[in-house]
């Protein structure tokens, strides 16, 4: 059996040689309108051949005439007139519904002339009602494309839809302005050519069988996944991708489309609010494992002390007893340290200084590394304005970071710290060029009792982005691997609020 494709389903006789038709009408009738659109609207020439009305005859009604006149085709009196004026028509259609006329044209016609009775023309209106369908299925069709590709295009999120191969069939406009890469070119690349982060980096550069859209290829069915990033900036980034099968008309899956939801702002406002309530948890049980703990604490400390300076003990168990008063001590700051992160700080907002306060810390900071191989160095934007704070609480902040980058860079080298104005906050950074941190290091790095180090209490940088956040202001981390790490604080500046007042009142 002979298949056919489609183009061969459209294959007729007047796609051959058949040159174009030449018409002359006889007479009119009711179907004389529907066909003048026929011949004149280029809508029918997906389905006719090209046609051109050239002269009308045998119109016998003066109403008629008059309403032909206006098309500025030629009216004669007969069909035999027609016919000798225009010798080019091929294709005489008989109007009149007059059977006598009908076959005194078909004696009069030499062979080569084609000619239709008015009984044919019911074939035309057919037509002609099923193009105008057609035609309005298409309208219809187009703007509910129209309207579908315009809410997908304001969807924030990044729309692909895949072929089963793993490459780009459509996506929406907020994946190639991202890429600034035009649409045209991203089609039928794989969907790591076209996905990007929000800051414009590359989402990701290789095969992942752990990505839904495989996972979706392999099941049949909706698949997700929460996947970290880190973009360019070194910052931790988090998304949601989504895996939907599409299936045709036969249930057969033929495509795939995937959704990337940036999800870093919702997952900050849930791991600040989780962090609270384990806060609150934390407070109420150190609170009282503090007093449980401090009294007998402070009592093993006190005889420890005690035996420590008895003259009876030898040297051996002097340094035994000289451990119990170390590890004691040691007990005692952690009860402290405890205490101090899980209370509320208390601290005062005050109109200060912060490149006094940072010029202080980095001073101070070095005296004991300056000759250890470390360069402090700080830098800022002129004019900066003061900032609301406590100068202890910030001084210490800013001690802190400085540790944490020395830790960081075991062999010694610059830290810099750095003021500036970002959206209406003045910003410290300060940066090192140590080892950095993973992603899984960056998602729990501001938990408290969470700590890099052996010896580490896990408080340094929780405690800092508690105390930023207790004088109005945020944290935020930045660091990538065996580049370096940049904590930044953003802080609250003093607003000259007395004059804006004065100015108010002067106004009214």
């Amino acid at each position: 059996m002979t298949e056919f494709s489609q183009d061969n389903m459209r294959l007729c006789y007047w796609n051959g040689s058949m040159n174009p038709f030449i018409i002359g009408i006889v007479g009119v009738g009711p179907g004389l309108k529907v066909l003048l659109d026929i011949i004149n609207n280029e809508v029918f020439r997906e389905f006719l051949p090209e046609m051109t009305l050239v002269a009308i005859s045998d119109v016998h009604q003066k109403k008629d005439t008059l309403a032909l006149g206006e098309l500025g085709i030629p009216i004669y009196s007969s069909y035999a007139e027609m016919l000798e004026i225009h010798p080019d028509i091929n294709l005489v259609i008989e109007m009149t519904g007059n059977n006598d006329m009908f076959s005194s044209i078909r004696k009069y016609l030499p062979e080569s002339v084609s000619l239709m009775d008015h009984r044919e023309i019911v074939f035309f209106c057919g037509l002609h009602d099923m193009a105008l369908v057609k035609g309005n299925y298409k309208n219809n069709l187009a703007q509910q494309q129209v309207l579908i590709q315009s809410i997908i295009d304001e969807i924030r999120e990044d729309i692909f839809l895949m072929d089963k191969n793993g490459s780009v069939v459509d996506l929406n406009s907020v994946v190639w302005r991202r890429a600034e890469i035009p649409k045209s070119d991203l089609i039928g690349k794989t969907c790591w050519n076209a996905a990007r982060q929000r800051d414009g980096s590359v989402f990701c550069d290789k095969f992942d069988s752990e990505c839904p859209f495989h996972k979706t290829l392999r099941s049949g069915q909706k698949e997700e996944s929460l996947v970290t990033k880190v973009n360019k900036d070194g910052l931790l980034q988090y998304y949601r991708l989504y895996a939907y099968p599409v299936f045709d008309i036969r249930g057969e899956m033929s495509h795939i489309m995937v959704m990337h939801r940036d999800i870093t702002e919702r997952t900050n406002r849930e791991k600040h609010q989780n962090q609270r309530d384990r806060l609150a948890v934390i407070g109420e049980m150190s609170t009282y494992l503090a007093h449980e703990i401090r009294n007998p604490l402070f009592a093993i400390g006190g005889f420890a002390n005690s035996l420590f300076k008895s003259s009876t003990l030898n040297e051996k168990d002097r340094e035994k007893v000289q451990i119990i008063v170390e590890e004691t001590k040691r007990l005692d700051r952690l009860l402290t340290n405890m205490l101090n992160f899980v209370r509320s700080s208390h601290t005062s907002r005050k109109e200060l200084n912060i490149l006094a306060v940072v010029k202080n810390a980095a001073e101070l900071m070095s005296i004991g590394y300056g000759q250890r191989g470390y360069k402090i160095e700080v830098c800022s934007v002129s004019p900066l304005p003061n900032v609301l704070g406590d100068e202890d609480a910030l001084k210490q902040c800013t001690v802190n970071l400085i540790k944490n980058a020395v830790e960081a860079m075991p062999e010694g080298g610059v830290i810099t710290l750095k003021l500036d104005l970002n959206g209406g906050d003045v910003v410290l950074q300060v940066t090192d060029t140590g080892v950095g941190m993973n992603e899984h290091e960056q998602d729990r790095v501001f938990n408290p009792f969470y700590s890099t180090k052996e010896d580490g209490s896990g408080l340094g940088l929780a405690m800092i982005k508690k105390i930023v956040e207790e004088l109005g202001g945020r944290v935020k981390l930045a660091s990538k691997p065996g580049i370096g790490t940049t904590v930044s604080l953003f802080l609250p500046p003093a607003l000259d609020v007395a004059v804006t007042e004065a100015n108010e009142v002067a106004a009214t």
